[in-house]
């Protein structure tokens, strides 16, 4: 049976991290919380209810849905739910498992000109955060509004995507500004569990909380292009001086494209052409050529309309004429490039897709950023029955137009044999965010998007739990786009995916690993005792000397330190907890001795933080009251100059011997032992008792060496 001592360290430890086992039961409507969601319930209500939100960034697939209805349900509140407009099915369904309701509205619906008529709420959940990063956007700025009196609560697997910055926008949900300070409480208030973290813990077995693992099979390369459609883009030439921040941009944007298909390329060509004729035709008539000129132009996706601008703007004197010719030679521009997208690679694609589709057992989903790329591939494969193209409009199979739900239903259906079954997907990352897609496979990048975290969305949908499948291959299927071209993608991900480790932290070791196993045991194993003792001394086989393992509150902050005779103060480490787990005997009583050393540890550590503070705004006094010295001297005549540097000079000299000589007292002087100091003078002085308000001992464990005195004399005297 183990200590109370050592499971109340034990839960510390673990509730950090909320994967201390809980027996309480949730249940609504008809779903039961597993336990590794009513763990998540109990860490965030207590942490909404003190700091009024918290963000909740589980890995896809671990239920993040049923943890916020759980969380409304206990506040006995109607929640406002801010999401994508392609989860509103997903929530809707959930809330009618649960019998929670709720309040929907679209994070598509807050992006639009009009503000939308939404009622003040209490409590507001926003699924997939990640869309607020950016605060100059009128979705977070309204989504602000919204949860300027409401409690709030984040749900997003990826909360940073191009750069640690991304926290400190979100932060600024909870009402704190834009800043470092918030992005760091922002991560206090977070709860990121791992799948080997709860499996460690003993959430749940092997069977329970069994994900695919992702294999990646590598990149199917296309075939080289014709000619160099990247120089020829490079080559346009902007709309006047005034478009020549905005024309890198269109570059960047074709470039982007054409790494997809050279039909998304295309259809982003004719945009533009549409745009420039636009231009031209509004700035010969002396009209500005505003947004809603321009749009009028474009009536689909590839036609182009003939609009009067001068019914839609009104004539002025300060447009510019040249604007028309430059807009012309853009537009001629564009079309010289029409012709060199042929589809080059898309035949080579549409060939794998179609074999995908035939020989693979479970479904498959391919990604892909652009519409056209998704409809020009479809295209091609139309003819083949089990395929199937789901874009943000509508969903599509060889009979004709069906619903979305309908298209997911025939992907997922356990019947492969049927003829209505949908082999293959092709889709749009309209897919590629809170929606579950167990059972597919393999997943398909037809080309790469700007952040890893949407490619870890991506194959998100298909790992995850209650998969049918052992794992879920990855697969590039990219465009012809130069090997060069492509490294510089991956470098920028590589970049990208670092950026989000700083927020996940490395994956589980085995040592971590175990050392979550044996917390997790003794925490489950606590003894139920009225009177715990705040201090148990051990033996164990593991140590060769002594080491007292406490729980301190060092300056309001609570945390687990080591005390090791031969290291000093430490943190502790795997070895320490397996010592503790594999001890033979106790005995009480003895642990006063440590803990006076420990406590002077603490005690000392404090006092070399309060010294390096002291020396440092000591040395920018000086250093301050130095370039003043040297502003007067530079200010001054040549004659006060002299006199002011003669002056200076023999004052430092004065200031530099003492200073030197108690460098070199100070570097040959010994160091004492924890508890004794030296005075300038030579003299000793007593151990100065730590405050209370600083520093705290509360309880703890020594762990003694099996072969040796249970009474070891103390280390150093203390009075």
């Amino acid at each position: 049976m183990t200590h109370p001592t050592i499971a109340c360290l034990a839960r510390c430890a673990l509730y950090a991290r909320a994967l201390a086992p809980t027996h309480t039961t949730i249940t609504l409507g008809q779903i039961t919380l597993l336990p590794h969601q009513a763990s998540a319930v109990r860490w965030l209500q207590h942490r909404i209810a003190r700091y009024g939100g918290a963000l909740l960034a589980d890995p896809p697939g671990l239920g993040k849905t049923y943890v916020a209805l759980a969380i409304a349900h206990l506040r006995h509140t109607r929640p406002l739910i801010i999401a994508p407009a392609a989860l509103r099915s997903r929530w809707l369904d959930a809330a009618a498992a649960t019998d929670v309701p709720l309040d929907f509205i679209s994070t598509e619906r807050l992006s639009q000109p009009a503000p939308p008529p939404l009622a003040s709420h209490d409590f507001v959940v926003i699924d997939e955060a990640h869309h607020l990063r950016s605060a100059t956007t009128r979705r977070h700025q309204r989504t602000a509004r919204l949860c300027r009196e409401a409690h709030v609560l984040l749900l997003t697997a990826t909360p940073i995507h191009n750069h640690p910055s991304d926290l400190e926008h979100i932060a600024a949900l909870f009402h704190l500004p834009a800043t470092r300070q918030t992005a760091a409480a922002l991560r206090r208030l977070t709860l990121r569990r791992t799948l080997e973290q709860l499996h460690a813990a003993g959430m749940a077995d092997g069977h329970t909380l069994a994900v695919p693992s992702v294999r990646h099979r590598g990149v199917i390369p296309a075939p080289p292009r014709n000619g160099d459609v990247t120089a020829a883009i490079m080559r346009i030439p902007p709309i006047g001086n005034a478009d020549a921040e905005g024309h890198p941009l269109l570059q960047l944007g074709l470039l982007h494209a054409l790494r997809s298909s050279d039909a998304a390329c295309a259809a982003r060509v004719r945009n533009r052409i549409a745009g420039t004729l636009a231009i031209e035709h509004a700035t010969r008539a002396h009209i500005t050529p505003t947004r809603a000129i321009r749009h009028a132009w474009i009536a689909g996706t590839h036609e182009i309309q003939l609009a009067m601008p001068e019914l839609l703007g009104t004539r002025s004197d300060t447009v510019d004429p040249q604007h028309a010719e430059t807009a012309a030679a853009q537009r001629r521009s564009l079309e010289a490039l029409l012709p060199s997208l042929t589809g080059t690679g898309d035949t080579h694609r549409a060939t794998a897709l179609r074999r995908f589709a035939r020989w693979c057992q479970h479904p498959v989903v391919a990604f892909t950023q652009f519409t056209a790329t998704a409809e020009s591939l479809y295209h091609q494969l139309r003819d083949t029955p089990g395929i199937a193209l789901l874009c943000g409009a509508h969903a599509r199979i060889a009979s004709g137009v069906i619903s979305r739900r309908d298209v997911i239903a025939r992907l997922l259906s356990p019947d492969r044999r049927r003829h209505t079954a949908v082999r293959l997907l092709i889709t749009t990352d309209v897919l590629s965010e809170g929606l579950s897609l167990a059972g597919v496979a393999t997943i398909i990048h037809l080309d790469l998007p700007w952040t890893a975290a949407r490619i870890d969305q991506r194959i998100g949908r298909a790992a995850r739990i209650g998969a049918g499948t052992h794992d879920v291959q990855v697969v590039e299927l990219p465009a012809s786009t130069p090997a060069d071209t492509m490294a510089r993608l991956h470098s920028l991900l590589a970049r990208k995916r670092k950026a989000m480790h700083q927020f996940d932290g490395e994956r589980v070791r085995k040592s971590e690993r175990a050392r979550i196993t044996l917390l997790a045991q003794l925490a489950s194993q606590a003894a139920s005792s009225t009177v715990t003792p705040d201090w148990l001394t051990v033996r164990s086989p593991e140590v060769t000397r002594q080491i007292a393992l406490a729980l301190v509150r060092m300056h309001g902050r609570r945390q687990l330190v080591v005390h090791d005779t031969a290291d000093g103060l430490r943190a502790p480490t795997h070895h320490d907890w397996i010592a503790i787990a594999r001890a033979e005997t106790s005995v009480e009583g003895a642990s006063r001795g440590a803990r006076r050393r420990l406590r002077l540890a603490l005690q000392h550590h404090v006092e070399e933080l309060q010294l390096q503070q002291t020396v440092q705004r000591t040395a920018n006094e000086r250093l301050v009251a130095r370039r003043t010295v040297d502003e007067q001297l530079f200010a001054s005549s040549p004659a006060r100059r002299l006199a002011l540097a003669t002056g200076v000079s023999a004052a430092r000299r004065d200031t530099i011997k003492p200073s030197r000589r108690g460098h070199v007292d100070r570097a040959t002087a010994t160091l004492e032992p924890f508890g004794t100091s030296t005075k300038p003078n030579g003299a000793e002085r007593q151990p100065r008792t730590p405050s209370r308000e600083r520093v705290s001992v509360k309880r703890g464990v020594v762990i003694m060496p099996l072969t040796t005195d249970p009474y070891p004399p103390p280390l150093c005297s203390v009075q």
